[in-house]
C-alpha cells in the first residue's frame, strides 16, 4: 500500500503534535503516526517544565526579561554548551509557544514562574510549568489535535511502527515506511517528513553505542527506542552528542536486572527536604557533601562513582523521624520495602549492613563513627556538611541503594536551523526534518541540566515547522 501526503509526522508528542496542529491549519494534508496506542509521548511522564522570557504572565507580573538574558542565562549554567543556533531558535521562540498555550487554556501552576527548583536556578523568574505538571500541556494540545483530525487535515495512525525512511534516486527523501498493528507493511510518499519519535533511553542497545560510558538506569517513556535516530542514521544523518551525559541525583531500581525499573522516588533536594542520613559510595565512603545546595554538583559527584552508584545510609533513629526520604512509598511504604526489596536493605549492625551492600564492613563503620563524630562536634571536617541533625547509631541500620539515572537521551541527529536534518558530509538531507528529544538532550541543555530547555523547545520547534518552516504545493502563508 502507497500513499501520498503534504506533510508525514513520525511520532504524536511534544513536538509532532504543534506539527501536525499547525501544518493541518495551513491546509496540509498531513499523517501522523505514532507507535503507541495514545497520543503524548513523554508528555505522560514528564514533570512539565517550561521556560520562556518576555512572556505575556511576566508582565503581567512585572518581571523584566527578555530572549538575550534567557540565551546568556542558559549558557552561564551550563558553561556555553549549548547549541547556539537551534538555542536561539528555541529561546527567541518560547514565549510565543507559550502564550498560545496559554491562549488555548493551559493554566501555569500559582507558585510559577520561578527562577528555579529541580535543577541550577536561573537569574530571573522564567520558569514554570502547570497544574497537573506536563498532562496540563497534553489537555490543551489534544482537542487542538482532534479538530484536525475531525476536519481532515490530519490523519492520526496510532499503533503504527516506523521501520524507516524512503530516498530518491538523488538522495532526497520521498516518504516512510512503517508497519501497522495488524502487521501489514505500508509505505507512505511526501515531500516532508518530520521525525519526532524522541530518544533512545528506552533502548539499552542503543545507549550502550550512543552512551556507553555511562551505565542505562531509565525512568521513561517505553517507546523512546531510537526507532528515529536509527533510521536517519542509516541514510547518512550525523548522530552526535551522546558523550554529553550527566546524570539525575538519583533513582532506585525496583528491578536491580532491569535498567528501565528505575524509579524516581526519592526526594533528595536539600531545599525540599534537609538530609538526616548520609551517602556513601560502593567503597563505603561518603563522596559529597549531602546538604550542597547545587544539585549540578552533586550529580557530577555521583556521576564520578562507580556504578554511577550510592547507598542512602541511616538508622531506625532517623527512619522514625525524619521525613520520609522515599516520597513515593511514604513512610509505611519505607517499612515495608526494608528488609524486603532488594534496593533497601535492614540489618542488626553495620557490618551486616555492609554484608548485604557488598560494602566493606570496617570503612563503612569507620565513614559512620567520623559522621557521627562530625554531628557531635558540629564541624564536618570532610565535606563541609551544614545540617546533621542526629547519630547514626540506633540498630536497626538502613540502607538504600541509589543510581545515577537518566529521563532524557543526550545525543541525537544533528539539525541546522531550518530544522533539517544534517549528513554526515555536513550537508541538509532534503525532505527530512527533525525536532525535540530525537535531536539530543545536550543539544539544548549542553552537558548539564538547564531548567525547561527540553519541553520549551520541542514545542516551539514542532510549532515552527508546521507554521512556516514546511513547505508544500499550496501551502497557506501562515497558521489561523
Amino acid at each position: 500500500m502507497s500513499t501520498n501526503w503534504d506533510v508525514i509526522i513520525v511520532g504524536a508528542g511534544s513536538a509532532g503534535i504543534p506539527a501536525a496542529i499547525f501544518a493541518g491549519r495551513r491546509g496540509a494534508r498531513v499523517l501522523l503516526v505514532e507507535a503507541d496506542n495514545r497520543i503524548g509521548g513523554t508528555l505522560h511522564w514528564s514533570s512539565g517544565q517550561i521556560s520562556a522570557a518576555g512572556t505575556r504572565v511576566q508582565k503581567e507580573l512585572g518581571i523584566e526579561d527578555s530572549a538575550q538574558e534567557h540565551y546568556d542565562d542558559a549558557q552561564r549554567i551550563v558553561g556555553g554548551g549549548i547549541d547556539p543556533v537551534l538555542g536561539r531558535l528555541a529561546i527567541d521562540n518560547a514565549a510565543d509557544t507559550l502564550d498560545w498555550l496559554m491562549n488555548n487554556g493551559f493554566e501555569l501552576d500559582p507558585s510559577t514562574p520561578t527562577a528555579g527548583l529541580a535543577h541550577e536556578p536561573y537569574r530571573t523568574r522564567r520558569y514554570c510549568w502547570g497544574v497537573n505538571k506536563a498532562i496540563s500541556i497534553l489537555d490543551v494540545l489534544r482537542p487542538l489535535l482532534m479538530t484536525e483530525v475531525d476536519r481532515g487535515s490530519v490523519d492520526l495512525r496510532l499503533e503504527t511502527t516506523f521501520t524507516g525512511v524512503v530516498r530518491g534516486d538523488g538522495g532526497a527523501v520521498t516518504g516512510i515506511t512503517v508497519r501497522t498493528k495488524d502487521g501489514a507493511e505500508e509505505t507512505h510518499r511526501t515531500s516532508n517528513v518530520v521525525l519526532t519519535t524522541g530518544g533512545y533511553a528506552a533502548s539499552p542497545e542503543l545507549w550502550a553505542k550512543l552512551t556507553p560510558h555511562a551505565p542505562l538506569r531509565s525512568h521513561c517513556n517505553p517507546f523512546a527506542r531510537g526507532d528515529g535516530i536509527v533510521a536517519a542514521q542509516a541514510i547518512g544523518a550525523k548522530v552526535d552528542g551522546g558523550e554529553r551525559f550527566l546524570c539525575t541525583f538519583a533513582g532506585v531500581m525496583d528491578d536491580p536486572a532491569d535498567p528501565l525499573s528505575t524509579m524516581l522516588c526519592l526526594q533528595l533536594a536539600p531545599q525540599l527536604r534537609v538530609p538526616w542520613e548520609i551517602y556513601v559510595n560502593t567503597s563505603g565512603k561518603r563522596f559529597v557533601r549531602e546538604d550542597h545546595a547545587s544539585v549540578d554538583h552533586r550529580e557530577h559527584a555521583l556521576l564520578a562513582q562507580d556504578e554511577m552508584r550510592m547507598y542512602i545510609v541511616f538508622d531506625e533513629g532517623i527512619r522514625q523521624n525524619a521525613p520520609p526520604v522515599d516520597i513515593l512509598h511514604g513512610r509505611e511504604g519505607m517499612i515495608e520495602r526494608l528488609g524486603a526489596h532488594p534496593s533497601y536493605l535492614k540489618a542488626g549492625t553495620i557490618a551486616e549492613l555492609a554484608q548485604q551492600a557488598g560494602l566493606d564492613a570496617a570503612t563503612l563503620e569507620g565513614t559512620i563513627a567520623r559522621y557521627n563524630a562530625a554531628v557531635d562536634s558540629g564541624n564536618d571536617p570532610e565535606f563541609g556538611r551544614q545540617t546533621m541533625i542526629r547519630r547514626i547509631e540506633k540498630p536497626p541500620f538502613h540502607a538504600i541503594s541509589a543510581v545515577g539515572c537518566t529521563v532524557v537521551s543526550p545525543g541525537g541527529i544533528t539539525a541546522n536551523g531550518a530544522l533539517q536534518v544534517i549528513g554526515t558530509d555536513g550537508a541538509p538531507i532534503p525532505h527530512l526534518y527533525a525536532a525535540g528529544e530525537i535531536l539530543g538532550f545536550a543539544r539544548l541543555s549542553g552537558g548539564g541540566f538547564v531548567g525547561g530547555m527540553s519541553l520549551m523547545p520541542a514545542m516551539t520547534f514542532g510549532r515552527l515547522l508546521g507554521q512556516s518552516l514546511l513547505e508544500w504545493e499550496g501551502a497557506r502563508d501562515a497558521a489561523e
